[in-house]
C-alpha cells in the first residue's frame, strides 16, 4: 500500500529551506570523504530534480543541470577554509560553518537558476 502511494500519490514540492539544509549535509559529508582541499576545489551542482551534487572535477555539461557554483569562488570559502583548518574538522565547528557555507552556495545557485528562485522559500501547510 505504501509503495502504491509513493508511486501514484501526490509528491511534496521541495522548497529553498530544505535545499539549504541538504546543501549543509552534502558539505559535511563531502568534507569527511575527500578532505578540505579537494572540497574547496570542487563544484556544487543543482539538477532539474532539485538535487544537489558535488563534483571534485569540472562537471560535464548537461541539459539536466540548472546551475553550478565553483566553491572556491564563494566569499564564504576563505573564512570556511581558515576556520575549519584552525579548529580541525570537528562536529561543532563544522555544523556552524557548514550552514554559513550552505547559505553562500544557495545564494549563488539562486542567482544562477530562475527555477530555484521560483520555489517557495519555506514549506507550506
Amino acid at each position: 500500500m505504501q509503495m502504491s502511494f509513493r508511486l501514484f500519490g501526490p509528491r511534496r514540492r521541495k522548497n529553498q529551506q530544505e535545499l539549504a539544509g541538504r546543501a549543509a549535509e552534502v558539505i559535511v559529508h563531502v568534507l569527511f570523504d575527500v578532505g578540505l582541499d579537494r572540497f574547496m576545489a570542487g563544484t556544487m551542482l543543482l539538477d532539474r530534480d532539485f538535487r544537489l551534487r558535488f563534483y571534485a572535477v569540472p562537471p560535464p555539461s548537461s541539459p539536466a543541470l540548472l546551475a553550478s557554483v565553483a566553491l572556491h569562488e564563494l566569499e564564504e570559502a576563505r573564512v570556511f577554509r581558515a576556520r575549519v583548518l584552525g579548529a580541525g574538522i570537528d562536529a561543532p565547528t563544522l555544523a556552524v560553518h557548514a550552514r554559513i557555507m550552505a547559505d553562500g552556495v544557495m545564494r549563488e545557485l539562486r542567482a544562477r537558476s530562475p527555477a530555484l528562485r521560483a520555489l517557495p522559500a519555506l514549506r507550506r501547510g
